[in-house]
């Protein structure tokens, strides 16, 4: 008798993880906290160090705002994951990514920006997007529009 004697243990199935549901004031807090925010930038060296180009300030409530610069595709991904990772190292209870001054995104950088939304929600915080209209429709036809939720500045009005 092949397998006698052997006894499997049953299937346990990990439990379902499910980000929390943002409401309407959540966001618009998240969004008033990047206004009123004195943000400064970070001083202490954070490793690895930010790849060129792309900044980080913390606010005095511990806010983040990460700013990416430039593209965000194959040949970048492999050093700002390992930045992007060492943010939320940070534990800071929000984060927010401006992506105004990104010029390209694609399919590898999206995963990145989604990696980094998963991970801050996991461990606590809020996060928070900040992007142009032209960033803004790349998320909309990727069908990430929904998950990001970015808020657009207003443009700034013409001086008079």
């Amino acid at each position: 008798m092949c397998g006698a004697g052997i006894v499997k243990p049953p299937h346990v199935s990990a439990p379902e993880r499910k980000a929390p549901a943002r409401t309407e004031q959540a966001r618009q807090r998240g969004r008033d906290t990047v206004r009123d925010n004195d943000l400064r930038p970070v001083i202490t060296a954070s490793w690895p160090p930010p790849p060129a180009g792309h900044g980080l300030k913390r606010g005095t409530d511990g806010l983040v705002l990460a700013e990416l610069h430039g593209e965000i595709d194959l040949a970048t991904a492999h050093q700002l994951r390992s930045w992007l990772d060492s943010l939320v190292a940070l534990a800071a209870p929000a984060y927010v990514v401006d992506l105004r001054p990104v010029s390209f995104v694609d399919s590898t950088g999206l995963n990145l920006l989604l990696r980094l939304r998963r991970r801050v929600l996991e461990g606590g915080g809020t996060f928070s997007v900040l992007c142009a209209p032209d960033t803004r429709r790349l998320l909309w036809a990727h069908g990430t529009l929904d998950v990001f939720d970015p808020a657009t500045p207003c443009e700034e009005p013409a001086a008079g």
